[in-house]
């Protein structure tokens, strides 16, 4: 388990290497500069707000539970910097997911030297469009299905504070998780294979899925490696698709 956990995180790195092929990098420049835009925004948000969330939060511990904010505030600022990552990691990849279909394609080209089942006309990527929305939505749907119930954990853990350290370990397998569904479903939407396909192949493989999204969240976390994580992951979604997903959603 752990050596595909780590095979899972490899996929990241190659994704990173990719990004530097010639045939690859016009397909990132695009959602590259819209990352960068949204990581100003979510940096002077953070820094306009982040000492009142502290506060807000210390003021409601009890006091005969003072003992442990100085265990709190720590927590405070990875789940802080959980959401940043959700809410950086949601919006870039909504607004460049147009791009992100077409980088994956090329990816595909780029390191199996063929092309792939998609056509790259223009008018094709039109009239795809409906159905990449459809998609999108898809896995929003999924999302939300298992963040309602994380968001009433969550609150509860408010009520009660030996809840609380916990909290930013769910949230973070939670999101491994679904990066890798995001991340990974671009080469099965390219090949038009079924988002429910696309979960089973995954959970067949949970470790490694695991892995791949465990580093890929790490990264978005990291200020300004966030800014080409996305990509790297779009690459690397693509090779994990290629070498052990592929197969899986042929049986």
């Amino acid at each position: 388990m752990i050596n595909h956990f780590s095979n899972g995180a490899s996929y990241l790195l190659q994704g990173f290497r990719l990004l530097k092929q010639p045939r690859i990098l016009p397909f990132v420049i695009i959602p590259l500069l819209l990352n960068i835009a949204l990581f100003y925004f979510s940096i002077a948000f953070l820094y306009a707000n982040f000492e009142l969330w502290l506060n807000g939060l210390l003021d409601r511990i009890p006091a005969w539970l003072s003992f442990i904010k100085w265990l709190l505030w720590p927590l405070f600022i990875g789940i802080i910097l959980l959401i940043v990552a959700y809410g950086f990691t949601f919006a870039a990849t909504l607004i460049g997911s147009p791009f992100y279909g077409l980088l994956a394609e090329q990816t595909e080209k780029v390191i199996t030297g063929e092309a792939t089942d998609s056509n790259t006309g223009v008018l094709a990527i039109l009239t795809l469009i409906p159905s990449a929305l459809m998609r999108e939505i898809k896995k929003l749907l999924h999302y939300f299905f298992w963040l309602i119930p994380l968001l009433i954990l969550s609150l509860l853990s408010l009520l009660i504070p030996l809840l609380a350290p916990f909290m930013p370990f769910i949230w973070f397998i939670f999101g491994a998780w679904m990066l890798a569904i995001q991340y990974a479903d671009y080469s099965y939407d390219n090949h038009q294979i079924g988002f429910k396909v696309l979960k089973q192949d995954l959970k067949s493989d949970r470790a490694t899925a695991l892995g791949f999204g465990a580093a890929t969240m790490l990264s978005t976390m990291i200020p300004l490696l966030n800014i080409i994580a996305i990509p790297a992951a779009v690459c690397g979604g693509t090779v994990f698709y290629l070498e052990r997903l592929k197969s899986e959603s042929k049986r």
